[in-house]
């Protein structure tokens, strides 16, 4: 009995024990319809039809006399070999051979016609990576299984960053495997799945079918679920699972966002009126009663393709042995989602669009290691919800408590229980008065040197976060109330942050509201939007430059982290100090102590190279320059201390290459000036922060102003380089002279311009180059980095670019613009003026 279901496509009747009223017309329906195809290609001859005529029978009692034969087992042995697999489809019968699939192992199901011997079946060895005995166990029920198609030259990029970022989402209810072509293997510990008879010619037909023809053999009754999925598509496996938990999988499903194909192939697809497929790249889901049907006739498929299409031919065979074509719910085009926007795909600047955050699955990326960086902002976003909602929670037991009077008026509340308002943080005097900045196109804000200026990146991410949370908010029950409000504009708006409490905004939103219910309008909108973003408790991590080296640290599966942190790897890479010297014994006597503190006493692992331009010294500051690098050199050895003469005037440019012209390829090289002073610390965030091949360290320097202007008003002026108020100092976001990178990058893009003379524009010219290159370049400010003041001379013969430059840096050193305002308002002839006084 069992067998007749099967091979009628009434599988999950036995599975379900079905019993709808219409099932008994629909079988007598199909066995009536595969029996006369089956006499009419005169492949068995019972005399039946004759007898039929002659007695008058009618059609419907031969149908049910046909019913009754058909539970013989003489009828079942037959139909299973002979009528039904070959009799709907053609006027002759076929041989087939069928394979029994096992771990690892991918036999094609493979058909042969009379007039061809049959082969020799080889079974294939086990592939190299994950054993699926032991990733699926074939007695677990699990819900979905998720088939991956990829190729050879993938299987070590897309393949494994799709297995170790969005298979690991679906709770442990789900399993994914890779199918790729003959012969495929591979070392990563991914499950993979060779299908002999197939090879990465594009597009896929072939590979598709058989992959739903191997899930259909071996975990039919496993899972719930299959999806057919490329290897260039993140999937959500926790939105999967949610949103099929409510979709009954024992009806026939074919569920993905609706094609019909391009303009230029409207006709040619041999689809219907009413005909579509689902597109195979965002992916398709099927129902198991859905692969019930269509796994036992995957070869017939393969024999009747019409298209070059893979997911038109999938959706072919699916509609000709179910009936059901795809889901045409809109929905489905957000749910799926198949990105349009940018032209190469990957998600790298359309992220955190509504759009991605609703979706299901996201097409295409391209670029392995956007899936990473997929799955660290949907984590991170998933961390910004479970924080929202831990804040929801403290604010209503602190309200709880106030109503029950456990909490007392006097009794302090925590910042997270504090219900959100503009007015938590309450100045004492004027000093402590909070100011907002205005938001517009640009920023106004008198925290800057320039009032106006362009909104950075930070910010920016900052209030398209924010506004992303609002319109959640507001379109939370938009299907309920049948009308959606989209984001179009900030007109203008006012931030300010309190280091208490958190930031504040107050933004003049432009909206769109949208109507889809009764009657539909689109009207734009504007909206006062006023939020609060609480700080969240202060949470202590280890300092991976001091971990102990005796912690197992587990190797990350994302590129872009260091597994070496705190294990001493990269704490034993030597540093080459480049530091070029014309004259400044006092300045240099400094930095030499500076040095022996931090680098010669700790047995640091770094290198100092001197270069001396002898024409811009006299021949006592040579002396007196020698005689101090020969004290260190017999203190602590001569070897990490070398002296390079250059003749001619000064050029930092051909100093500095001068410098690292005897180091090997794989040296990592420090640009530094004889005026800075730095800490240990800052020796391993070079180290860190510096990436052969990768990545160029450009440390943000916090420089001094003039101690005279700052002490001019106190008696004592004990300024400590480690302070770093506004008042001292200011951090130089736009220099580029300390600069830590590895020789080898360094001469990949071009190396440094030495044909520039004099003070200032290689460093810009040098950060230019890196710039333009794949060298990714890191900017951070480093509090162990610290340029102490000195006199700016600017030489007359300098060209005008490098003389602007040397102007520009020399009044920057000045002071503060608080401290110079007060100099000038101090003024009586500019601000004590009286009648007739210019």
């Amino acid at each position: 009995m069992k067998s007749i279901l099967d091979n009628c496509g009434f599988s999950y009747l036995w599975s379900f024990q079905n019993t709808s009223p219409n099932i008994k017309s629909t079988i007598k329906q199909r066995l009536e319809d595969q029996f006369t195809q089956s006499w009419s290609g005169k492949t068995w001859s019972w005399g039946m039809w004759t007898m039929g005529e002659k007695n008058g029978l009618r059609r419907h009692h031969f149908a049910e006399i046909v019913l009754g034969l058909c539970f013989g087992i003489i009828l079942s042995s037959w139909c299973r070999h002979k009528i039904l697999p070959c009799a709907p489809l053609a006027g002759r019968c076929c041989r087939t051979i069928h394979v029994n699939y096992h771990v690892n192992i991918a036999v094609d199901h493979l058909e042969f016609h009379n007039n061809h011997a049959l082969p020799e079946v080889v079974v294939k060895k086990s592939n190299e990576g994950l054993d699926l005995n032991s990733y699926i166990n074939k007695n677990d029920k699990n819900f979905l299984l998720i088939g991956v198609i990829t190729a050879k030259k993938y299987l070590d990029t897309r393949a494994v960053a799709a297995f170790n970022t969005w298979t690991n989402s679906c709770s442990g209810t789900c399993k994914v495997i890779f199918f790729s072509s003959e012969g495929s293997t591979t070392k990563e510990e991914i499950p993979l799945v060779s299908l002999d008879g197939t090879d990465d010619s594009y597009p896929p037909q072939r590979k598709s079918l058989l992959m739903l023809k191997y899930m259909h053999d071996n975990y039919i009754n496993n899972f719930e679920w299959f999806m057919r999925a490329d290897d260039d598509v993140f999937v959500k496996g926790d939105k999967i699972e949610k949103f099929l938990r409510s979709v009954n999988s024992s009806v026939p499903h074919f569920i993905g966002q609706a094609g019909l194909g391009k303009k230029e192939e409207i006709g040619k697809l041999f689809l219907n009126r009413h005909e579509n497929f689902c597109m195979g790249g965002p992916g398709i889901l099927f129902s198991h009663t859905t692969l019930r049907h269509v796994g036992p006739h995957v070869h017939s498929c393969i024999d009747n393709l019409l298209t070059t299409h893979e997911d038109v031919e999938v959706g072919r065979c699916v509609r000709r042995y179910t009936g059901s074509s795809c889901t045409w719910a809109f929905e489905m085009q957000s749910l799926f989602y198949q990105n349009y926007k940018e032209e190469k795909g990957s998600f790298k600047t359309t992220l955190k669009d509504k759009s991605v955050r609703k979706a299901l699955t996201l097409h295409s990326i391209k670029d392995p290691q956007q899936q990473y960086r997929i799955q660290n902002y949907l984590h991170s976003s998933h961390i910004q919800d479970l924080h929202q909602k831990e804040l929801y929670l403290q604010r209503e037991i602190t309200q709880i408590e106030q109503n029950l009077g456990i909490l007392k008026p006097t009794d302090s509340i925590t910042r997270q229980g504090m219900m959100p308002s503009l007015t938590k943080y309450k100045p004492k005097v004027r000093d402590e008065v909070l100011t907002w900045d205005f938001l517009s196109k640009s920023i106004m804000s008198h925290h800057n040197l320039n009032p106006k200026r362009g909104i950075n990146k930070p910010l920016k991410h900052a209030l398209k976060d924010n506004i992303n949370q609002v319109l959640q908010i507001m379109n939370k029950n938009a299907r309920q109330k049948g009308r959606t409000i989209d984001y179009k504009d900030l007109w203008y708006g006012y931030r300010r942050v309190s280091p208490l409490y958190g930031a504040d905004y107050i933004l003049d939103l432009l909206l769109t509201y949208r109507k889809h219910k009764g009657r539909k309008m689109t009207v734009p909108v504007r909206r006062h939007a006023y939020l609060h973003q609480t700080f969240g408790e202060v949470e202590f991590i280890e300092d991976p430059t001091t971990a102990s080296s005796n912690i197992e640290h587990k190797a990350s599966n994302s590129p872009f982290t260091y597994s070496s942190l705190g294990k001493g790897g990269k704490s034993s890479e030597i540093i080459h100090f480049i530091l070029p010297l014309a004259g400044k014994v006092p300045v240099f006597k400094r930095f030499m102590q500076n040095y022996e503190e931090v680098c010669l006493k700790t047995k640091e692992a770094t290198q100092l190279h001197i270069v001396v331009f002898n024409s811009e010294s006299d021949s006592s500051s040579i002396k007196s320059l020698i005689s101090i690098v020969g004290q260190y050199q017999k203190r602590y050895g001569g070897a990490d201390i070398e002296v390079i003469y250059a003749d001619g005037p000064f050029a930092r440019a051909r100093a500095l290459d001068l410098g690292m012209s005897q180091l090997s390829e794989d040296s990592l090289l420090f640009f530094i000036d004889v005026d800075i002073l730095f800490g240990r610390e800052a020796l391993s965030r070079i180290r860190y922060n510096t990436i052969k091949d990768i990545q160029v360290y450009y440390p943000i320097v916090f420089s001094q102003y003039d101690p005279s202007l700052i002490c001019s008003n106190s008696n004592s002026c004990d300024i400590k380089w480690t302070n770093f108020t506004s008042d001292l100092g200011y951090w130089r976001s736009f220099g580029y002279g300390m600069v830590s990178t590895f020789k080898r990058d360094l001469i990949s893009v071009g190396g440094l311009d030495t044909s520039i003379k004099g003070w200032g524009k290689e460093d810009v010219d040098l950060y230019t180059k890196f710039v333009e290159s794949n060298l990714t370049l890191y900017r951070s400010i480093d509090p162990r980095l610290v340029h102490a003041f000195h006199q700016v001379i600017c030489d007359a013969k300098l060209n005008d670019a490098q003389y602007q430059m040397c102007i520009g840096s020399k009044a920057s050193s000045f002071g503060s613009q608080w401290q110079l305002s007060n100099i000038v308002y101090s003024l009586p002839d500019i601000l004590d003026k009286k009648d007739g006084r210019r």
